[in-house]
C-alpha cells in the first residue's frame, strides 16, 4: 500500500484549439492538469479546486 501515497489523481483534460478537439495522452494530460493546478492552488481564496475552465484566446491586435 505504499504505493499508494506516489499516486497522484488522473484528471480530464480536454483541449479544443479554434473548436477542434485535440486528442492528448496521458502523459500530456497529467502534465497540463499538474501544472495548471499548481498555479491555481497558489492564488489567493482558493480552496477544493473541482473543475477549472482556462479559455486562452490570442490578441486580435497586431503588433508591428
Amino acid at each position: 500500500m505504499a504505493c499508494e501515497a506516489n499516486q497522484k489523481s488522473q484528471a480530464h483534460v480536454e483541449l479544443k484549439i479554434n473548436g477542434k478537439e485535440i486528442e492528448l495522452n496521458s502523459f500530456v494530460q497529467n502534465f497540463v492538469s499538474q501544472t495548471v493546478l499548481g498555479m491555481v492552488k497558489s492564488l489567493r481564496d482558493v480552496n477544493d479546486v473541482e473543475t477549472i475552465e482556462l479559455t486562452i484566446e490570442k490578441s486580435k491586435i497586431k503588433n508591428d
